[in-house]
């Protein structure tokens, strides 16, 4: 062999030892490539299989309820071989049973489960799909059970998501639902919300003219009188805001410009001054407002700085939509009804950007809202940044596909295996208080505990384990959440494992709780706004297999999952450190250790100058009464559904001395959906709906009155009565919780136009409200306590607001908000359609959504074939969701 031919193979050799070398990492690659382009298919068939020959008891399933799924991966490439790899999914519920021997599906934390080959397995053939049966616990009912963005992983290789989910259009991935597999069980009574249902619910309520709306206020003043003459402020205003401090009166200024009034010395006048001593009896509170507008001018005396800024926020109220700048003469005494005024908003479990903060903040103030609860940290996320603990952003802050949790969490709520989260800096939450506070809004901070904290655990143990090899074995565990002794088995609300619970035994986790208070506190501080009220969290700290719908292997119980129990623990019952605790006496057992902590948090509160302690009402079921803390007040959000008892237990903790901030998820957890409907958004374990007319109609200081007003969660009525007295709330509050909303635009979706309609019962008691009288009993169906009538001519005056001038407002302000599906119906071949928002633009569209046609209600055009509708924004920039009209 000659030198020339030599080098050639040892060439080529040296060639194929590298190709061979790199073969694993480049055929594994080559497996995701493949995987990335299955495409899913997720089918809902049986929400009821229980019903239909499946042992969901069993199988282990809450209260014995499952539900059939079928996913399909259809592969329209070439075979896919191997078994090396994994596809992982979210889901809501768990997955019980997997009816394909070719694949097994493993739980790994929260929402988060990986598809994987058996041995069984034998490939992805050519151009066929190959279909999994599974079985999950409880039901699918909305679309958005189903979660985007699964993505494959093999060895080593960079994990791709699967293409045709990478999506917030569920219809690339989803069915429909079809028949009644929108019913939870075979008597469920709700009504599927389709244009003919929805046209006979918006049978009664009409267009008012422009007119009846004359000088109208939202939210509506306590007193009012209107007179014949109107002002036009199209020329401008000259504002006189000595009254304010410079930042709300660039603030007050900023809301004029944006709707279109300008500021200068030539327009209407407009002056401001604060009397306290002017307001009597229940108009002397904070936020208290006197209004006089004249044809030569308008004056605001306000009872405090606030009182002023609302006095301007109802002048701007009154602008119509139309273009003209004309409002009423009028004379207005107002005063809000409850001091406590909020919306919450939950940034952890998927995170919302700082512009989409300000701009809530803004329809927060311009609605009279005043208290923004930022719901900071969870399971599922850190969110804001603490000076000298940079791990808790560095890893809880973010998600990605890290199967150590050492670089990051887990992904959470489909937001795929790349690195992907967010948090607010520092200088951004000073900001953020900074907006609130020129608006007359305290933001209140929750940081969860000692449930919801895994991302603060698993970011406090990356800190541990990197000082710890550092040597720094002390400063390692100054800040260490859990106990290394605790083993215990528990699974926590959403599916985590006892990481989800800080250890509330630990000297080190009252360092950790110290440390961020007084960060917080000094960022508040400087922001100008001191920190008056701390946000425990306090809520659901307990192992939800150890519920009622569960019975023990050994002695089962009909209608129950069935568990070994034996192997199921309280949290923290193994902990040393807690079990030595409860053997001294110092606190009575694993039950009380969550109102233990809490107690032991309202002294670092209090020492941190802080008066104020708030909670949800759980966290504290154990502590004696609001005077066992260290803080001068303790306020609960109180949130049990009320056709489940709350209408009684809420008096159970006004009586114990807590303010109570009414939260109840039935009527004001602006996560659940709008309407029954599975294309809707949103969770719905409380109610399968709450409109703006339900969220209207509600009685936050006579809870036992909504019996007569709304449905249980099966659409069925309940009765409400409670013996007790009861003091009265202190507040209402509305959550935005934040699993189903991944993006900024499906968080301002689910709030608004909701919030006006929490604004409305926050600030003004309408007539129809009854005064609560312990021993009164409301039987929905049956009693007739309420006045309805008068419900339903005020709702039908505020919706015709709402539809004909607010949300022109929210298009001014950047809002996504929800626009409502139109009602509709064809008879006699000509199509009749109505809305919610009386005032709102509907199209219609004969050619299957090509060309759409502004629908005029004097010429009910006539149609032929399919026709679809829907709604459009004041400004012809959005849309609402279209669907067809049964002919």
């Amino acid at each position: 062999m000659n030198k020339f031919k030599m080098s050639t193979l040892a060439a080529l050799t040296a060639t194929v030892g590298f190709l061979g070398s790199m073969g694993p990492a480049m055929a594994n690659q080559q497996v995701v490539d493949q995987l990335s382009q299955l495409k899913v298919n997720l089918k809902l068939q049986d929400n009821r299989a229980g019903e239909h020959g499946v042992d969901c008891a069993k199988l282990g399933a809450d209260w014995a309820s499952c539900h059939n799924v079928l996913i399909t991966l259809s592969n329209d490439g070439e075979e896919i071989k191997g078994k090396d790899w994994a596809i992982y999914f979210h889901s809501p519920r768990q997955t019980l049973k997997v009816d394909n021997e070719q694949f097994k599906v493993t739980h790994l934390t929260g929402d988060l489960y990986k598809l994987e080959p058996t041995d069984k397995f034998t490939h992805f053939p050519a151009n066929q799909a190959v279909e999994i049966p599974i079985i999950a616990e409880y039901w699918q009912l909305f679309r958005n059970d189903f979660i985007p963005r699964w993505y494959a992983t093999s060895g080593d290789a960079k994990p791709k998501i699967l293409a045709n989910t990478d999506t917030e259009d569920l219809d690339q991935f989803v069915s429909p639902f079809t028949g009644d597999q929108w019913k939870r069980t075979k008597d469920d009574n709700n009504i599927l919300m389709q244009p003919e249902s929805r046209f006979t619910k918006n049978q009664d309520l009409q267009v008012l003219p422009m007119t009846a709306l004359r000088g109208q206020i939202i939210p509506t003043p306590m007193e009012i009188k209107v007179h014949q003459h109107d002002v036009d402020l199209g020329k401008g205003v000259a504002l006189e805001l000595s009254a304010l401090t410079k930042p709300a009166a660039d603030a007050a200024k900023e809301r004029f410009e944006l709707l279109g009034v300008t500021n200068n010395a030539a327009g209407y006048p407009i002056k401001t001054d604060i009397k306290p001593a002017a307001f009597k009896g229940e108009l002397a509170v904070p936020g208290a407002y006197q209004l006089n507008v004249g044809q030569k001018g308008a004056m605001v005396t306000g009872f405090d700085q606030a009182g002023v800024f609302y006095g301007l926020q109802s002048i701007l109220s009154l602008l119509p939509s139309d273009g003209s700048k004309k409002i009423a003469t009028l004379d207005a005494k107002d005063a809000p009804r409850f001091q406590y005024r909020g919306i919450f908003l939950d940034v952890a479990r998927n995170f919302h950007h700082k512009e989409a903060v300000l701009r809530l903040l803004d329809q927060m103030a311009a609605y009279k809202l005043n208290k923004f609860h930022f719901h900071l940290t969870d399971d599922e996320g850190w969110r804001i940044e603490i000076p000298g603990l940079p791990e808790l952003t560095e890893v809880g802050g973010q998600r990605c596909h890290d199967l150590s949790e050492t670089t990051c969490l887990l992904p959470q709520y489909g937001s795929g295996p790349e690195p992907h989260g967010g948090f607010f800096s520092r200088q951004e939450y000073i900001d953020i208080v900074k907006y609130a506070q020129a608006r007359q809004i305290e933001v209140i901070p929750e940081i969860d505990m000692p449930a919801h904290a895994r991302a603060a655990i698993v970011s406090m143990e990356a800190r541990y384990k990197k000082l710890y090899a550092e040597g720094k074995e002390k400063e390692a565990n100054e800040f260490r959440l859990v106990d290394p002794t605790d083993t215990s088995n528990t699974t926590s609300v959403q599916y985590f494992n006892r990481q989800s619970y800080l250890n509330p035994c630990l000297d080190s986790s009252k360092n950790f709780v110290n440390k961020v208070i007084g960060e917080i506190a000094q960022m508040h501080k400087e922001a100008g706004q001191p920190l008056k009220t701390w946000h425990f969290g306090g809520d659901e700290a307990k192992n939800i297999r150890l519920g009622a719908g569960y019975t023990d292997v050994n002695n089962p119980e009909a209608g129950k999952g069935i568990l070994d129990l034996s192997k199921e623990d309280k949290p923290w019952a193994k902990s040393q450190v807690c079990q030595q605790m409860i053997k001294n006496g110092k606190v009575a057992d694993m039950e009380h250790l969550p109102s233990y902590f809490g107690l032991e948090v309202s002294q670092l509160v209090k020492a941190q100058g802080i008066d104020r302690m708030q909670a949800w009402q759980d966290g504290l079921k154990d502590a004696k009464d609001s005077q066992a803390f260290a803080t001068k007040h303790v306020a609960v959000n109180f949130w049990d559904t009320l056709y489940w008892g709350g209408f009684d237990s809420a008096n159970d903790w006004a009586n114990k001395g807590y303010d109570v901030v009414i939260s109840n998820p039935d009527y004001v957890y602006l996560d659940f959906p709008y309407e029954v409907n599975p294309n809707e958004r949103g969770y719905y374990w409380g109610t399968r709906f709450s409109d703006e007319q339900k969220i209207f109609s509600f009685a936050p200081n006579n809870l036992p009155q909504n019996a007569e007003t709304s449905l249980d969660r099966d659409g069925n009525h309940f009765a409400a009565k409670s013996d007790k007295p009861w003091p009265g709330a202190y507040g209402l509050s509305a959550q935005l919780w934040s699993e189903t909303q991944r993006t900024d635009q499906e968080m301002e979706y689910m709030i608004f136009p909701r919030a006006l309609s929490v604004a409305e019962r926050a600030w003004h008691r309408a007539s129809w409200e009854q005064d609560y009288k312990a021993g009164r009993e409301y039987k929905g169906g049956e009693t007739h306590q309420v006045d309805t009538r008068t419900l339903e001519k005020d709702w039908l005056h505020f919706a015709n607001l709402i539809g004909q001038r607010e949300l022109a407002k929210l298009d001014k302000g950047g809002v996504g908000y929800r626009l409502p599906v139109p009602g509709a119906r064809i008879i006699g071949g000509k199509l009749e359609a109505n809305i919610s928002l009386p005032g709102l633009g509907i199209e219609y569209s004969t050619d299957g959504g090509k060309q759409w046609q502004r629908y005029d209600d004097k010429s009910r055009p006539a149609v032929a074939g399919e026709v679809m509708i829907r709604a459009v924004s004041p400004d012809g920039q959005r849309f609402s969701r279209a669907e067809p009209v049964k002919a």
